[in-house]
């Protein structure tokens, strides 16, 4: 269980990170008009990457009260999963508060983590 905690702190870091240049990408993507492919690539770190983070976090903060937290982002991850696989469009809004979420998030989980 200690090891999947180490893992926990690592993949923490990678997330924030990953999520950071996703939230920059999007708005220098709005401040030019313009398409760039890494925003997309950034984009796609950060989702996967969130997933097991969020399954490692299911397991190793079982017994805590950021349990909550994780159980809602579950709850989300198979909401959107279940929107995809519908065709269902996601509002802009909806994937601008995802990524704050999970920035704030994981912010908050390296934080405490130190």
């Amino acid at each position: 269980m200690e090891t999947l905690r180490k893992v926990s702190k690592i993949i923490d870091i990678f997330v924030f990170i990953a999520t950071t240049l996703a939230i920059a990408g999007v708005f220098y993507e709005g401040m030019t008009l313009k398409w760039y492919g890494i925003v997309g690539i950034l984009v796609i770190c950060m989702d996967y990457s969130f997933m097991p983070a969020t399954i490692i976090h299911l397991i190793v903060d079982r017994k805590e009260k950021m349990i909550w937290f994780h159980v809602f982002s579950m709850v989300i991850i198979l909401i959107a999963i279940v929107m995809k696989i519908a065709g269902i469009d996601y509002p802009a809004i909806t994937l601008v508060l995802w990524y704050f979420y999970i920035w704030f998030l994981y912010g908050a989980l390296i934080i405490k983590s130190f």
